[in-house]
């Protein structure tokens, strides 16, 4: 049974548009500000990170989520379509906005990775970290991710209707990963006001 679970966030963080993008650029550092994210690695011999994501099932067994994904960075210009708005908010003026646009693209598994036992699930995740410059020296973040599982049902799930089975666990996939992106958020957000004071005190500026 595929199942996809999303999550979209907003935050404006207090940096300019440079060092925003110099910080949501690595990689490794954002994901390990996810709660769930236990490892990320880049195999440099694939060209591509490796996440491993860890979560307890109802009856608290472990249930281990493995990722492959690629990095890519494109310009947002005046003509970029902006993202969705957050529900209840206004949408950012469509040609008004400039700013860059972090993708973290799924990737074919890699056959040689390291095993990580049973209950293991290798899914597909597709992100868009989208920062766009603020006239106060701020940046807007919009992240938005998907990710994708195929799970293989064993009594008594597979006793349930599938369609009924799919929209509880999408629920709880999005609600769990809702929680962690703005926990992450919240790190990063806590984490650049300290850079950036860091980078005041020693001179430093965008």
């Amino acid at each position: 049974m595929e199942v996809v679970g999303k999550s979209r966030a907003k935050v404006i963080v207090e940096s300019c548009l440079h060092e925003s993008v110099t910080y949501f650029s690595d990689h490794v550092k954002i994901l390990k500000c996810n709660p769930y994210c236990t490892n990320v690695e880049f195999l440099e011999k694939h060209g591509v990170y490796q996440w491993v994501f860890q979560v307890n099932d109802p009856r608290d067994n472990p249930i281990t989520a493995v990722f492959f994904v690629k990095q890519n960075e494109e310009h947002l210009g005046p003509a970029s379509t902006p993202p969705g708005p957050i529900s209840g908010e206004e949408p950012l003026p469509a040609g008004t906005v400039t700013g860059r646009c972090i993708r973290w693209v799924n990737a074919p598994a890699v056959s040689d990775a390291k095993s990580h036992g049973e209950h293991t699930f290798v899914g597909q995740a597709e992100a868009r970290i989208c920062l766009y410059h603020l006239d106060d020296g701020k940046t807007e973040v919009h992240f938005e991710t998907d990710i994708t599982l195929d799970f293989t049902l064993s009594f008594p799930l597979n006793m349930m209707p599938e369609g009924i089975l799919k929209f509880m666990t999408e629920t709880i996939m999005s609600k769990i990963m809702q929680q962690a992106t703005d926990s992450m958020l919240c790190q990063v957000q806590s984490d650049i006001c300290c850079t950036m004071s860091e980078l005041s005190a020693d001179g430093g500026a965008c």
